[in-house]
């Protein structure tokens, strides 16, 4: 699965991509006015609100349409490279290696999901944390469908 990052000089959103093959699989439009994302996949629509718990711990929390808390990201460690991701009740480890942004469960050593990134050379500097947090809650929102938790392919270890 392939990230990508839109640029429209004409809009205030910022658009994400997730392909899988060629195929739009989802899609996120971040509103930085309102700090809301809203994630596309076919015909189901959600809506999401990303809120900074503080500079110093460098977590985002994420709340649903309601207002309700759904989940939250956070960095483990001081390089930016590996954290913590929990979304309702599921916990996953993300870790940035090799120019891969690679999802684990939070009991499995075998990858969930491995997305590259087009738009975007990894580093803990080229990706802020807006981005990084559009990204996970994309890639693990998408796992928590349904149908693509049928048809998901398992990524395998690089």
């Amino acid at each position: 699965m392939i990230w990508e990052k839109i640029n429209n000089d004409r809009s205030t959103l910022q658009e994400y991509r997730l392909t899988d093959n060629t195929d739009n699989q989802l899609v996120l439009k971040y509103n930085p006015l309102h700090h809301s994302v809203r994630v596309t996949f076919g015909n189901i629509h959600r809506l999401f609100f990303l809120e900074s718990a503080g500079s110093i711990s460098g977590k985002t929390i994420f709340r649903n349409e309601y207002g309700l808390e759904t989940g939250s990201m956070s960095y483990q460690n001081s390089f930016n490279n590996k954290g913590v991701l929990t979304i309702d009740t599921k916990q996953y480890h993300f870790q940035l290696k090799n120019d891969q942004l690679v999802i684990y469960s939070d009991r499995q050593q075998q990858p969930l999901a491995n997305c590259e990134f087009k738009t975007h050379t990894l580093s803990s500097k080229s990706i802020n944390n807006i981005d990084m947090s559009c990204y996970l809650l994309g890639v693990c929102w998408y796992l928590f469908l349904p149908f693509t938790q049928r048809v998901f392919r398992y990524a395998e270890a690089s």
